[in-house]
């Protein structure tokens, strides 16, 4: 059967390009549908329709002229693939170490095997009340000093291990598709003193990133068409009818 061959192609575009989209809006304040466009260097633009709620996202495309649907379900550690032309799916596992949120829009910390993450005290960035908090990596011996703003759920200043430094400045409102967002400019210098710059725009009343550009990666993400919705009932079940496949097995050596 032809569904066949189009499984592992399936589980690497939903890694790449639904994934990366979905980490970005993850974390909705309200649920919302949009259509999702990606650029980057060298490759065809991407889109898709998204339907978020909370963590929980849900994204539509088509790879390979095929209709495909990617669910993620982080609190359940859940990702389905469906086949909608073929009514069947497929259910992966995510493996125990993969990151998570935890608390929600309580703490930049992700839950990770060997990673401990403790908040060291309030503090100023610029005119922005934040909170300053340290995370340490056992199996490596590292740590990192980052600045989280609570209200926003965003890190704004983060100090890496190997001496870069990545921060976020706020430069004012914007228009983007008729809302009001916020525009974050962003640097990462690095220890010679490279400095390269992005910006991203972000929706506080959804609290989401609607838009990103990084010109040094080639990078271009946002969201276009957004609509708010009442009700996220129905965007994460699998259709009835649909029938459950086995996910293609990670080859051995």
């Amino acid at each position: 059967m032809r569904i066949s061959m189009t499984i592992s192609a399936a589980v690497l575009s939903a890694a790449v390009f639904a994934g990366a989209t979905g980490e970005a809006v993850a974390g909705s304040k309200k649920p919302f549908s949009a259509t999702a466009v990606q650029t980057f260097k060298d490759q065809q633009v991407q889109s898709g329709t998204i339907f978020v709620a909370g963590d929980d996202t849900r994204f539509e495309y088509v790879e390979r002229g095929r209709e495909m649907v990617k669910i993620i379900l982080p609190e359940q550690k859940i990702m389905r693939i469906l086949f909608p032309q073929d009514k069947l799916y497929m259910e992966i596992q995510a493996p125990a170490d993969a990151p998570t949120q935890v608390g929600g829009d309580t703490s930049p910390c992700p839950q990770i095997d060997g990673l401990t993450c403790k908040k060291i005290a309030d503090a100023k960035f610029g005119a922005f009340d934040v909170e300053q908090w340290q995370q340490h990596h056992a199996p490596t011996n590292t740590s990192s000093m980052l600045w989280w703003e609570p209200q926003r759920n965003m890190i704004v200043r983060q100090e890496f291990p190997d001496g870069r430094i990545m921060q976020l400045t706020m430069s004012g409102n914007v228009d983007f598709e008729g809302r009001q967002v916020e525009r974050w400019d962003m640097s990462l210098a690095d220890p010679s003193g490279k400095v390269t710059t992005a910006y991203q725009l972000v929706d506080t009343d959804i609290g989401i990133i609607v838009k990103e550009e990084n010109p040094a990666m080639g990078l271009s993400r946002e969201l276009r068409g957004l609509k708010i919705s009442a009700s996220a009932a129905g965007w994460f079940d699998v259709p009835a009818g649909y029938q459950r496949i086995e996910a293609p097995k990670t080859p051995t050596k």
